[in-house]
């Protein structure tokens, strides 16, 4: 007895089961936001490095040559104009300094006898014992002792000079950016011995390469940044291009003047120079997130006006600006691109944009029939 009611209860279960409402499928729609796309235009720009120069900067070097025996400035050293930077020996210099003013006393003392043997024969002349051949020899002889004087002594200021060059002096004041040569080195006349920046005005000096200097020109607007200082622009203006090729680089040498340079801006600091293209086409910007990827391809979903469903497009990539890429080809104009939660979508896959209403909530299935 206890069996049978139990495979009755049993039976009755599945009758239940059976006579039960089935559930209700959920369709999966994906929130998403998009943005309905167009060309704008396109602020493509190019960046090269460059260098915190000074405006005017200049390499000094001995006149003459001989051996260092003193450096009196480090780089970095602050000079003013006429400061000593280095010495030579002057020994030699002041030895033939001293022989030059032996030949300027010589050459002075015949220039004085000359100039006495020139009054005794004017005298002779006027009392009729010389003739006036031999007078106008005696003058003649005393206006080449004289010249030969002048010589000797333009000479010896000559040598003066070159001992005075012994000594390198700072033509103006600014700061030491390089040191060539040292203590107890043996440089010729000529050789550069230190580098000097001059106070005032600084720039970036860059190099840019033969296809882009068509797109440059002097007065060009130009946006500068330092390594040293993420996320700061200065602005800047090209002030000089050059007009023949590097050599060897084959790159163009171009000056920036930054217009209001901040005190954090120092020499030889690397610097970034954003240089504008113009003459871009206009294109369609999108937010990074909207760029997919679906077999192998770059892509976007585009959302489909009929059933808010969303297909893959393939685009070709223009380039980057700022946080938007740039696409070439493969939108128009009008297309609804999905630019938050394409990472989560598929072919067909319905969805709700964001901001919209929602969709009507689902009828309530009928109820069927009891078995």
């Amino acid at each position: 007895m206890g069996m049978r009611m139990i495979a009755a209860l049993s039976f009755s279960g599945v009758l239940l089961v059976a006579c039960g409402k089935p559930p209700v499928p959920v369709e999966d729609i994906r929130p998403v936001r998009t943005l309905t796309v167009g060309a704008t235009p396109t602020s493509a720009s190019i960046t090269y490095a460059g260098e915190v120069r000074a405006r005017y900067d200049s390499t000094l070097s001995f006149r003459v040559g001989g051996k260092i025996t003193q450096r009196a400035v480090d780089v970095g050293t602050p000079v003013k104009a006429g400061q000593l930077l280095a010495q030579l020996d002057p020994k030699d210099l002041l030895l033939s300094e001293s022989a030059a003013q032996a030949q300027v006393a010589a050459a002075r003392a015949q220039a004085d006898v000359a100039e006495l043997d020139y009054k005794r024969v004017k005298d002779l002349l006027a009392k009729g014992f010389i003739s006036k051949s031999e007078y106008d020899r005696q003058e003649t002889q005393l206006k080449a002792t004289k010249a030969q004087a002048e010589a000797v002594v333009a000479q010896a200021a000559v040598q003066a000079n070159q001992t005075a060059y012994a000594r390198l002096l700072a033509d103006t004041d600014g700061v030491v950016t390089a040191v060539l040569a040292e203590s107890g080195q043996v440089v010729a006349a000529g050789q550069p011995v230190v580098e000097i920046a001059r106070k005032g005005e600084i720039e970036i000096a860059a190099a840019i390469p033969e296809d882009q200097v068509k797109n440059l020109s002097v007065g060009l607007p130009v946006q500068v940044s330092l390594w040293t200082e993420a996320g700061k622009s200065y602005a800047g203006r090209i002030r000089e291009l050059s007009s023949a090729a590097d050599p060897l680089a084959r790159t163009y040498a171009v000056r920036i003047s930054v217009l209001q340079p901040p005190p954090e801006m120092k020499l030889r600091m690397t610097a970034s120079v954003q240089f504008p293209l113009s003459g871009q086409p206009d294109l369609i910007h999108l937010p990074s997130p909207a760029m997919v990827t679906q077999g192998g391809k770059a892509g976007v979903w585009v959302v489909e006006p009929q059933g808010s469903t969303v297909q893959f497009k393939p685009v070709e990539f223009a380039g980057v600006e700022q946080n938007e890429v740039l696409v070439g080809a493969g939108l128009e104009a009008g297309d609804v691109v999905v630019t938050a939660g394409a990472a989560y979508l598929h072919a067909g896959q319905k969805v709700r944009l964001l901001g919209a209403p929602p969709p009507a909530a689902a009828s309530a299935a009928p109820k069927p029939a009891e078995g």
